[in-house]
């Protein structure tokens, strides 16, 4: 991945023995050769990731299911499984170099972990969006999208219940917002009451990443400054199912709300004209929007529980968002 996507950690814990040896035993657990040197922790909220480096051997990623997290639960096999099938079907994401259902180490025990490839390149979230990586960018997502996942062998994937899928998630995410206790903060209870009575039209299943942000979007190195960037490769894929593809347009549409997205105007124009593409009604990108806003709030909350921060910091950064998307 690009050193975008390190954490600040220090230099000197990149050699710390505890966490060498630990990366050291969960690489054996996995069946991955190599004696690891050097370990560095790497951003993202979901699993505990880390570059390993080895001596003599390409570094590699590792990956490790928390113990505790913010959007459970957490399947690591299966992602594994599902990245293996995504490489076969051509879609650009890192090769999995193995797996282990259970971790046997004290510090680890009971915890899945992977062994994936390090993608060299540069991450989407480094300095403004410019029109070309927008466009690769664009085009990794219709290529998600559209990809015959019947033909692929995704069936195994969780499917749309009779309800449909904005129903279903809708009812997970309330469980998640009661159990952080910031179910009824005033921009929540908005958003919960603009959602209810409303559900997006249906369509035909497909595959959606489900995390979509731009630091999962890798650019490959380019070898002209004249040539097209290309997405080397598409990460985070433990929220992945078949479902209505505008969700996770509609996650980019709330990250734009909440001033996370920093995009010149020709990139804007590029992903907008994408959008439409599809083919939807402004209803249902409005209503994904909504709904994504509403589980970006649950995804914060968690934050009560695993950072020690208060409902009003929580509250402060959705009020505006809440307010301007609602006026609509």
């Amino acid at each position: 991945m690009a050193d975008a996507a390190v954490s600040d950690q220090s230099l000197s814990d990149l050699s710390d023995p505890t966490q060498i040896n630990g990366a050291q035993a969960a690489l054996s657990g996995c069946g991955v050769d190599g004696d690891v040197c050097a370990v560095q922790r790497l951003k993202g909220q979901s699993h505990e990731s880390w570059r390993v480096d080895r001596r003599g051997a390409p570094p590699v990623v590792l990956r490790i299911e928390p113990a505790r997290g913010i959007l459970p639960p957490y399947d690591l096999p299966a992602e594994a499984r599902l990245l293996q099938q995504l490489v076969q079907a051509g879609v650009p994401v890192p090769e999995v170099l193995g797996v282990c259902d259970a971790l046997d180490s004290p510090e680890l025990a009971g915890r899945a972990c992977i062994v994936i490839e390090w993608v060299d390149g540069e991450v989407l979230i480094r300095g403004q969006l410019q029109a070309r990586a927008a466009r690769a960018y664009c085009d990794a997502m219709r290529r998600i999208h559209t990809l015959n996942w019947r033909a692929a062998g995704l069936d195994w994937l969780p499917t749309p219940p009779e309800s449909g899928p904005a129903l279903r998630e809708r009812a997970e995410i309330l469980q998640r917002l009661q159990s952080f206790g910031v179910a009824n903060l005033p921009h929540i209870k908005r958003l919960r009451e603009a959602l209810d009575g409303r559900i997006p039209d249906d369509c035909e299943p497909m595959l959606v990443h489900g995390d979509v942000n731009f630091g999962n979007f890798i650019l490959a190195p380019q070898t002209s400054p004249h040539s097209p960037p290309q997405v080397a490769a598409v990460l985070d894929w433990e929220q992945a199912h078949l479902g209505d593809p505008l969700s996770d347009w509609g996650r980019l549409a709330a990250e734009d709300l909440l001033g996370n997205l920093d995009l010149s105007a020709e990139a804007r124009q590029i992903m907008t004209d994408t959008l439409h593409s599809y083919g939807r009604s402004e209803h249902d990108i409005h209503y994904w929007t909504l709904h994504q806003l509403y589980k970006h709030s649950s995804a914060t909350g968690a934050l009560i529980v695993l950072r020690g921060w208060v409902p009003d910091q929580i509250a402060a950064m959705y009020e505006e968002p809440t307010i301007r998307l609602l006026s609509r």
